[in-house]
Parts: structure tokens; sequence; C-alpha cells
């Protein structure tokens, strides 16, 4: 399966020197490296594990992951019933109920979530206690979104990446009937792996609808600094190594791989979210002279390195620096 959103392009074959370039900054970030981390440390196949959804998104991890006694579960509650004493908080966070119920029913509970999502869920405590509508910027039914909201603590909290989805239609100062404006004080935060270039767009749209007749608008941009790095490394294999067709190689459900593509479509080239070798379509490659390789931040290096593979059995030259230059000093940041 591959979701992509189309561009313009030609249907010939290319007849260029064909060539793979990787992207500088793709694969596993450092939160999802300390999730992963937290949670193999704790796993054994005697004492299993349920994290409360996918520890992250990736099929191929996901699955590996279960013979070391790692068994996602829907929810809280699939997990007591199947009889689970330990779970996981995934990197992408839970509401603060969580620690709660584990308290209550005597289940041990390993927190993985990504520091960086806790930063995001204290700053919407802080600014609703401060007054403020929270808006933030991200798909509803995300995991992470959820945590934020849940941890905003307050009615008066709305995830949206259209103004439409607010409910707000008009300036603040307008009236009249039907029209809906929004409260004084709104404030913007966003999910951590969106497209920057498009929170920045919804948030000068946002800051119009509030700032009229004495309103208070904050913005705080929290998307990630691994996925800002992962989207101009992509923008630079575009503009720099003139890429014609960019595959973003990540799990269906991986937010950040799904913004990737997204990017790429935008910059007018050809670009595909793909999982795994069998979703690459010998039409793309018939199109594509310079393939740029990316991934998003829950993607590991085999499944980046099975793909270039295939592209090199296809009659790529294999990249002259394998999918990343080996640091022998290299120490995590975590």
């Amino acid at each position: 399966m591959t979701t992509t959103t189309m561009v313009e392009a030609t249907t010939e074959p290319t007849t260029g020197k064909r060539r793979i370039v990787v992207a500088a900054e793709l694969g596993y970030c450092w939160g999802v490296r300390r999730a992963l981390d937290i949670v193999q440390a704790a796993a054994s196949t005697d004492r299993k594990i349920a994290p409360i959804g996918d520890v992250i998104h990736n099929p191929q991890v996901v699955q590996r992951l279960r013979t070391q006694g790692v068994e996602g579960q829907p929810d809280f509650d699939s997990a007591v019933r199947e009889g689970f004493k330990r779970v996981a908080i995934t990197a992408h966070g839970w509401g603060p109920d969580m620690a709660l119920r584990a308290a209550e029913k005597g289940v041990e509970l390993i927190d993985s979530t990504c520091p960086l999502v806790t930063k995001v869920q204290r700053m919407a405590q802080k600014l609703a206690r401060q007054g403020y509508f929270i808006v933030i910027y991200g798909d509803d039914y995300h995991p992470e979104v959820r945590s934020v909201l849940a941890w905003s603590g307050t009615s008066k909290a709305k995830a949206a990446k259209k103004l439409e989805q607010l409910g707000w239609n008009t300036n603040r100062g307008e009236t009249g009937e039907g029209l809906i404006a929004p409260p004084r004080k709104v404030a913007l935060l966003s999910q951590t792996t969106k497209n920057v270039d498009d929170l920045m767009a919804f948030a000068r749209q946002l800051e119009a609808l509030v700032i009229p007749e004495g309103g208070e608008f904050r913005f705080v941009n929290t998307i990630c600094e691994p996925t800002s790095e992962r989207q101009r490394a992509l923008k630079r294999l575009i503009e720099d190594d003139h890429c014609d067709l960019i595959l973003a190689i990540g799990g269906m459900k991986s937010s950040n791989t799904a913004r990737l593509a997204d990017v790429g479509n935008k910059a007018g080239v050809e670009s595909h979210h793909i999982e795994r070798r069998e979703d690459i379509s010998d039409e793309w490659l018939a199109r594509g002279t310079i393939v740029g390789i990316t991934a998003g931040a829950s993607t590991p290096d085999d499944v980046i390195q099975d793909i270039v593979d295939y592209l090199v059995a296809k009659g790529y030259p294999a990249p002259e620096n394998g999918i990343r230059p080996i640091d022998p000093d290299y120490v995590p940041s975590f």
C-alpha cells in the first residue's frame, strides 16, 4: 500500500545517468531510539509488556518486538483483560489518566514518551492555566495530539489543520447572524511531526482572526527539530541534487513520513510514501533518473538499506557512502 499525491510528470523513460542520493538526515530520531531502548530493556518473554498502541509507527519494528515479549494492545482495558501486568506509554505519549488507572489496577507503568512530546504536553497545560483557548495544529486521531489535549486539562482545546474545523468564521469584533468569532486569548501549538511551511501558513490565518479588538495570540512552534531537519534535508535533495523522484520510507501510520512525501510533491517532484520494496512501481523508476531517498523518524536503517538494495538490483549504482556516513565517534544524543 502506498499513499501518494501525484504531481505532473512525463511517462517517457528517463535517459540521463541514473543515481541514488540519500538524504543527509533520515531514519530514526533520538526520541524513537530512546523509546525502543526503554521498552526493549524492560522486555522479557516471561514478563511481557503491552504498549498501548504501537511503540513507534513502523510495522517491521512492531513485528520484531513481538518476539521479545512486547505485544501492543489497542487500549488499557484490553491489556488488563489479556492479563498483562506491565503496560507501556508509547513515544507518542498519553494523558495523565494512564498513571492513575495503572495504579488502581496494580499494573506496572513504563513511560517511553518522547521528551519533546512531554514538552508540548506541559506547554499546553501551562497555557490553559493562563486562560488561553488551546489550538493544536494536527490530526485529532493521532495519539500524540490526543495526549496533548488530555494534558491541557480543559474543554477549551481543539485539534485542527484548517480554520473551518475550529468553528470560527469571522474576525474578533465582527458581529452578525451566524458569525462566530474566536475568544480573546488563543494559543497555537503543533503536533511535533507536521510540515513547517503548512504550520506557518495556518498560524498567520489564525492570528488574523484573533488579533483584532484586543485579541491575544500566542504561537509556540512545537514541531520537533528532527522533523524539521528531515524536511530541510529533503528540500536539499531537490534543490541541490536535482532529484526527479523521491521515495519517503516509513510505516503508513507515520505522520512525519507522510509529511516528507507531501513536502516533495509540493516542491514539484514526484514523491511517494512507501513502507517496503514491494510498494515501488516500475513506472515510477521509468520516470526517475535521480532517486532521492528519505525516511521517517521511526524507520530503521535495515529497512532503508533494503530499499537501496532493491534499486541497485534495478540498475542504479549504489550510493558511494551507503545510507549514512559511518562516524566512529558517534554518541547518541540522549
